[in-house]
């Protein structure tokens, strides 16, 4: 169900990270500017548009930087949600962490 108060904080974690992305970027500080680009590009609406823009604004090295990372956070985000949809369905799992039993065990 679409919730507009929440989509109006993604809005502005977006923009956040954008702008984050931006400062560290015109201080030389690439790899903090890639990371919050990365951020801004999991929380966007659009992704593909916004990498349309990130190759036409960004530096060739850093847009590449930018690939490599895509699907790693879409890896990370697949399972960051798979563990959500996991707990959702099992009441029980609600309070339990799982990541704590799997670091303890693996």
């Amino acid at each position: 169900m679409w919730d507009p108060a929440k989509n109006e904080k993604l809005q502005e974690l977006f923009l956040q990270e954008v702008q984050m992305g931006e400062l560290w970027l015109s201080r030389g500080k690439h790899r903090m500017g890639a990371e919050h680009l990365n951020n801004a590009l999991i929380v966007c609406g659009q992704p593909q548009e916004l990498l349309k823009v990130f190759k036409h604004t960004l530096p060739h090295k850093l847009f590449e930087r930018l690939l490599h990372k895509v699907p790693l956070i879409c890896q990370q985000f697949e399972a960051d949600m798979n563990e959500q949809e996991y707990l959702e369905d099992d009441p029980v799992e609600k309070h339990f962490n799982v990541s704590t039993v799997q670091s303890e065990y693996y």
